[in-house]
């Protein structure tokens, strides 16, 4: 496979490969719940480094992941070749297996567990998990203009978008419950 390490970055380390046969035969993955589900050591990072007074590096980490993402995307787009997505439809951009959007989006998901550090990381980070599966999944406006786009940049930013949304929401519970 050509551009290995372009295809190892947007599958987040080959988790946008892991097989699964779908009800119907359909064969796809789970690569989109997998790496928001990986997104967690690098959230975990970004937590240590923001209590040792140092929080902009978060917004740092989340740039390096959208700026790369922008360089591998397409390059692993084309090294994957045409891929059947969990409809059973053929892709040839923005395929299933590509995930490092996901990455990005779960990082926007998670910043407000960064400002208002819930009780429990672990449950503010499934809220956000939550959160951000949906609205990755509905594309409410303007997720839905960004993933309509044929670019690298609208792979990232409905995942950019759907991750403001869940960050929204989780702030939102954040501020009027504890969890």
């Amino acid at each position: 496979m050509k551009d290995k390490i372009a295809v190892l970055i947007a599958t987040w380390f080959y988790s946008g490969l892991i097989p699964v046969v779908l009800p119907g035969g359909i064969r796809g993955t789970y690569g989109a719940i997998y790496a928001s589900l990986l997104t967690f050591p690098l959230f975990y990072i970004a937590i240590i480094l923001a209590d040792a007074g140092i929080a902009f590096v978060y917004w740092i980490i989340a740039l390096l992941i959208f700026i790369i993402g922008l360089w591998s995307v397409p390059r692993a787009e084309s090294a994957l070749g045409p891929m059947i997505d969990w409809k059973g439809k053929t892709k040839t951009h923005d395929q299933n297996q590509i995930v490092i959007d996901e990455v990005f989006g779960m990082l926007i998901s998670c910043y407000p567990l960064i400002l208002f550090r819930p009780e429990s990381l672990f449950w503010g980070f499934m809220l956000a998990f939550f959160f951000f599966r949906v609205f990755d999944t509905i594309k409410i406006p303007p997720i839905n203009i960004f993933d309509d786009m044929k670019s690298s940049a609208g792979v990232m930013l409905d995942d950019f978008m759907a991750g403001i949304y869940a960050a929204s929401m989780v702030l939102l519970i954040l501020l009027t419950i504890r969890i």
